[in-house]
């Protein structure tokens, strides 16, 4: 069994010398408080990078839990499965390779945690094709939606990047705003929003 801090540690080495965007302490110690509170027995994660959130939610999902992780980059997924290769959770984590917005609908069963850490102008249709497999009471963490501080606080985007912000915009204005959805946004990190599902009741 492999000892999770110095994985962690070799993760965040590997990201930092190939420029690999991983989730930040701060946002990570959150995901993983919520993970632990509400002990998830099923996980979606939507951009498994190199593993790195994958590894902080299986340290803190049911025991007896399972992960389905999604990567559009199949190097970086080999990357990711070679980090979570001698990890004891290993059999209970689904590495899947492709565009999530194609995965997803295709996907067999419902979550009780769903981690969106993607293409951020997919963020709402990502939400939409996991709408049917929520389970009731599921949690949706949906990270770096403040986007460099444009979504929230009115400044002028760069062009590049407008489409972006106003997805990134609709996508909060979504969970805030539809009665299904009890949704916080915290301020650390790129901006993290959890967002509780009350269920089509």
């Amino acid at each position: 069994m492999m000892d999770i801090t110095s994985t962690l540690a070799r993760m965040e080495d590997y990201a930092l010398a190939h420029k690999v965007p991983i989730i930040n302490r701060e946002s990570g110690q959150l995901l993983q408080q919520v993970a632990a509170a509400c002990q998830p027995a099923a996980i979606l994660e939507i951009g498994t990078a190199i593993g790195y959130s994958t590894l902080l939610l299986a340290a803190n999902m049911n025991a007896g839990g399972s992960i389905t992780t999604i990567e559009l980059d199949e190097n970086r997924l080999a990357v990711a499965k070679n980090f979570l290769a001698c990890s004891d959770v290993q059999a209970q984590i689904q590495f899947i390779a492709g565009d999530a917005g194609t995965v997803v609908p295709g996907l067999a069963g419902k979550f009780d945690l769903v981690f969106i850490d993607a293409a951020k102008g997919q963020y709402l249709d990502y939400l939409h094709k996991v709408m049917d497999k929520l389970s009731s009471g599921a949690i949706v963490i949906a990270d770096n939606v403040l986007f460099r501080g444009w979504v929230l606080d009115g400044q002028a985007a760069p062009r590049r990047f407008r489409t972006i912000v106003k997805r990134l915009q609709a996508y909060l204005d979504f969970v805030g705003n539809d009665c299904r959805f009890q949704t916080t946004i915290f301020p650390i990190g790129d901006g993290m929003a959890v967002s509780y599902y009350q269920g089509d009741d």
